[in-house]
């Protein structure tokens, strides 16, 4: 029988912590200090001390912390959501010769009023890519490449649209081919549909 007791109250523990845990990713989430849940979940378990995976929530428990907390902190959300896909969009037609793709936290939902757009190019040429922007009169920046999808001589550019930051991720078009699996990302018809659906995330 205390086995049993011990071994409920370890449960109840547990799920405590993977509450404690989701809020906190919720929150990094929204306040923009991570990019997507995975990012969220780490940061979350690193700032509580939290190094057991079974105490780790999954996808799907952040999903619903981070519409809790949007219901009482950002009930703007979808709004928001909206209009920083209809940018990306903007963007994307502008970029078409590049074959933009969207990915990250704009495409996913989870994007919060600090985040940015993240728009994959793909090109042989990332120079050529620069005068375009030059020539649209565009005033950028470089920024290391970070991560897993780095690339030897495409950097990463940044820029500010419409108060919004960009940042265009610039890489060769074999990688178009060979896109990474934990690497989620839309092309502009992709983001087309999203936009004529009701906003659900």
């Amino acid at each position: 029988m205390k086995r049993k007791n011990a071994s409920a109250a370890s449960g109840r523990q547990s799920a405590n912590i993977r509450q404690e845990v989701a809020a906190r990713a919720a929150r990094l989430l929204a306040e923009g200090h991570a990019a997507d849940f995975s990012a969220a979940k780490r940061k979350a378990a690193q700032q509580l001390g939290v190094t057991e995976t079974a105490n780790l929530p999954s996808n799907q428990e952040i999903e619903d912390a981070l519409a809790q907390h949007r219901a009482i902190f950002e009930p703007e959300h979808e709004a928001l959501l909206r209009q920083l896909r209809q940018k990306s969009l903007y963007l994307m037609r502008l970029l078409a010769e590049f074959r933009p793709c969207l990915t990250g936290s704009v495409l996913s939902g989870v994007a919060g009023p600090h985040s940015d757009i993240n728009l994959i190019l793909y090109h042989d040429d990332p120079k050529s890519i620069e005068f375009f922007l030059i020539d649209q009169k565009i005033e950028y920046q470089h920024r290391e490449a970070n991560g897993a999808h780095r690339y030897d001589d495409f950097p990463t550019l940044a820029f500010w649209f419409d108060e919004t930051p960009v940042k265009l991720h610039l890489r060769p078009l074999s990688a178009e081919r060979n896109q990474a699996k934990n690497e989620a990302r839309a092309t502009r018809a992709e983001v087309e549909k999203l936009l004529a659906a009701p906003v659900m995330a």
